[in-house]
């Protein structure tokens, strides 16, 4: 049953409440125009009720019409009641009348909540009001306290509480289109409102956007703390009535709410994850709308809801952020109270956890849910030390090559360093037992035998274009001229294959070979 149809309820129960038993049937049927479910839950509370009436039976509507007067809100005149004045009425609901009053010695404007619970006994009003001076103790900057507890002249009590000029929790969200980041923050000091209240042994058990406001300043008010724990309180020794027609927000309400069960901290935890879940999807986890109390209950105590990544409309929110977002609330609103966080407490740690991009205690601890959540929280350290390590295996590779290069170079040169020095053993040891032993070696007989030594090099073609650009050179020098052109020839040739036609390599034999047409008066082929 939504909060709306509860309403209904229980106002036409307080409209039949104050007609005669014998005509009580005949206004629910045609106040209910054929809405089997509600005349049946209503005509239920009034036989529950019947067996326990008071002298306040009147209701409060006979009430407010004392204090003020029939033409309704907007015409209210300012009435008296002990140190306060009437202003106006600020709302009214199934439990009670909410006006505005101010105390007419320091002037504070305050809430005043007269209770519409008609069928209360004396000695239960009496009790209710000593828990309310209990309550009212409570000081926390995100509690709206409990000033005073009284009743009127005929018995009926009211609530005097701190005035709270604000928005509904979802609606400030809605009209200031707060991120998920800032809803969180802002739930969060409810969490330490509810929280303190625990730590004082007080549980609120009617948990809803309604009894949160949001003032201008950004800051949090609860309301009603504890009302909803009193007046169950009340009803300890009233025998059980059909389900459903307990005071609670049917909405809200925890599994062993609508069962009867022993309720505690853990009730409250759901209510919080129900609210949560709103606040941050829109929309309400469970649909109770159009059901009976019976069916109500069913679904709230067996029906497992959408994780709210499901059902939310906010796409600025990542998958893996969802992902916690759901174990948040699912959490939360488990119907095995065991399994949900075990105090607002550890709901707090964990919206701590996710506000700060940390893995929640609700997870399981694996390295790639850990990692992810690190790489999240130090985003920048995170980049910087990738991109620094990046950057040192970028120069290791660098210099590793260059130093494999340097190495393959010297080998290199070591290599031709020792074909050069073969070649030139070969070009004397050739030389000597071609002459003889006795016989001088001359120098043309020594290039010659040169150019037989390179010409064998062809497996090495850089060493050979080396041979025969030095070969080419000393027979220039010796005036042999065309023996020194053809092996330049041979050597650009060699070079211009080995190392490309643009290479210094081919570059460096162009020049010799330049010199050489210059030298033979070949101007045109110099240049």
């Amino acid at each position: 049953m939504d909060s709306t149809r509860w309403d209904r309820v229980q106002a036409l129960f307080h409209d039949a409440a104050e007609l005669p038993a014998s005509g009580q049937r005949a206004f629910l049927e045609a106040a209910c125009a054929g809405d089997a479910a509600l005349f049946s839950d209503v005509l239920a509370m009034l036989h529950d009720d019947s067996d326990g009436s008071s002298v306040i039976d009147g209701g409060v509507a006979s009430l407010a019409s004392d204090l003020f007067n029939e033409d309704g809100p907007a015409s209210l005149p300012c009435k008296d009641f002990g140190p306060y004045r009437a202003i106006r009425v600020l709302g009214e609901g199934g439990m009670g009348v909410v006006c505005l009053a101010q105390r007419k010695d320091v002037g504070g404007l305050v809430a005043v909540k007269i209770l519409r619970d008609a069928w209360l006994s004396p000695a239960r009003r009496e009790r209710f009001a000593g828990e309310q001076r209990l309550l009212a103790q409570l000081d926390h900057p995100g509690i709206a306290r409990l000033y005073d507890a009284s009743t009127f002249a005929d018995g009926t009590p009211y609530f005097v509480m701190e005035y709270v000029d604000g928005l509904p929790l979802t609606d400030h969200c809605m009209q200031h289109s707060c991120s998920v980041e800032r809803r969180l923050e802002l739930f969060r000091q409810v969490c330490e409102a509810v929280q303190y209240a625990h730590s004082h042994a007080v549980i609120h058990r009617d948990l809803k956007p309604s009894n949160i406001l949001v003032k201008a300043d950004g800051s949090v008010r609860l309301l009603d703390f504890g009302i909803a724990k009193q007046l169950d309180g009340l009803e300890e020794n009233s025998p059980k009535t059909r389900t459903g027609m307990r005071l609670m927000t049917p909405a809200y309400a925890a599994p062993e709410q609508v069962r009867g069960d022993q309720l505690g901290v853990h009730t409250d935890v759901y209510s919080l994850g129900v609210v949560l879940y709103q606040l941050i999807t829109g929309v309400l986890p469970l649909d109770l709308s159009g059901l009976t109390p019976l069916e109500a209950a069913t679904v709230i105590a067996t029906q497992v809801p959408d994780p709210p990544s499901a059902c939310s409309p906010l796409r600025s929110v990542s998958k893996a952020a969802w992902a916690d977002l759901d174990v948040l609330c699912l959490k939360a609103m488990h119907k095995d109270p065991g399994r949900r966080y075990r105090s607002v407490e550890a709901l707090m740690r964990d919206i701590d956890h996710y506000l700060r991009a940390e893995p929640l205690e609700a997870l399981p601890d694996s390295v790639r849910y850990k990692l992810t959540k690190f790489i999240k929280r130090n985003r920048r350290s995170v980049v910087f030390s990738v991109a620094a390590v990046v950057t040192v295996i970028a120069m290791v590779t660098f210099f590793t090559l260059r130093l494999a290069r340097a190495r393959d170079a010297a080998l290199a040169q070591a290599a031709r360093t020792q074909r050069i020095q073969r070649f030139t053993v070969n070009l004397f040891e050739g030389g000597d037992e071609a002459a003889g032993p006795s016989a001088t070696l001359d120098v043309k007989s020594l290039l010659d035998r040169g150019v037989q030594e390179a010409q064998n090099l062809s497996a090495d073609p850089g060493l050979q274009a080396d041979m025969f650009q030095a070969l080419g050179g000393i027979y220039q020098k010796q005036g042999n001229l065309d023996k020194a052109d053809f092996l330049l020839q041979a050597a650009l040739q060699r070079r211009q294959l080995l190392f490309g036609p643009r290479s210094p390599e081919a570059a460096e034999t162009l020049v010799a070979l330049a010199l050489l047409r210059d030298a033979q008066a070949r101007y045109d082929d110099a240049e």
